[in-house]
């Protein structure tokens, strides 16, 4: 009988020395907790399930309210919603968890901030109104979409501004998607320019004014059979001209008649500066 006594002793006098731990240490034991998550997660992130409590279908349908709850507390998963597609970012959380970096993304859909880096105010109301954006924008966030498909895991799509209650696309979405095509129309086509047009070489002097000439690596830093000769390139919509390389075949064509349009960019000489010249100056 007093073995038993003895034994129920030890472990109540346990359980107040762990008591009094936890109060004392308390943060300590919450940072110890974090990291031991961490290290959990980190090593469950070579497959493709996350250990957490909660679990949706392979995809489904989200209101924002419901989005807001998967938000990593009481062993909820970290989901965000980017142009209306949810990713479950649970394996990210030294990223995404509490007090983390990216946060402020968690249990929402905040896309214009992948783009201006406000990470502090969120306003639902425009937080994921992406035709404010530029081109280019619209293209670094589709960028920024293939990357969480590829990293993360998809659970389903988001209702509002991108989905409607059928998971169906809205009008808002194909206008998006629109845009965004035009934009990597666009931007195929200046890449296109860039290289049958490589930039010039350029400085200023106080002597001289502005010099641009044209050497085989001049613009993009890649070596070509010819250096090409300077000429203003203007773009459609642009009054402003940049300086380009032209290639001694199409020369003739723009001084035959001071200019030439090739679709959507003209091409003229400099004033004051011979034909075959590698170097041009002019004053602004």
């Amino acid at each position: 009988m007093f073995g038993l006594f003895k034994s129920v002793f030890k472990l109540q006098f346990l359980f107040v020395i762990v008591a009094i731990l936890a109060g004392v240490y308390h943060t300590e034991v919450k940072q110890f907790l974090r990291r031991y998550t961490d290290s959990y997660l980190d090593q469950a992130g070579g497959s493709d399930e996350i250990p957490v409590a909660f679990q949706t279908g392979d995809e489904a349908l989200f209101t924002a309210a419901e989005l807001e709850t998967f938000n990593g507390e009481e062993g909820r998963p970290l989901y965000l919603a980017l142009l209306g597609s949810v990713f479950d970012v649970s394996r990210g959380i030294k990223h995404y968890g509490a007090g983390c970096s990216y946060n402020f993304f968690v249990g929402r859909d905040a896309s214009v901030s992948f783009i201006s880096g406000e990470f502090e105010n969120y306003d639902p109301k425009v937080a994921d109104d992406v035709l404010t954006l530029k081109p280019d924008d619209l293209i670094g966030l589709a960028g920024w979409r293939d990357f969480y498909q590829k990293d993360y895991i998809y659970k389903g799509k988001l209702i509002g501004r991108f989905y409607n209650e059928k998971g169906d696309l809205t009008a808002y979405h194909h206008k998006y998607l629109a845009l965004l095509e035009q934009a990597q129309d666009a931007k195929k086509e200046a890449e296109e320019l860039r290289n049958r047009y490589p930039g010039c070489n350029i400085e200023w002097s106080e002597a001289k004014g502005t010099r641009v000439w044209c050497t085989n690596t001049s613009g993009d830093g890649k070596t070509r059979s010819s250096s090409g000769y300077p000429r203003k390139l203007y773009s459609r919509g642009n009054k402003n001209f940049q300086c380009a390389c032209v290639p001694e075949s199409e020369l003739d064509e723009i001084n035959a008649g001071e200019k030439a349009a090739h679709g959507d960019v003209m091409l003229k000489p400099y004033d004051n500066c011979q034909p075959r010249a590698l170097e041009c100056f002019y004053r602004v």
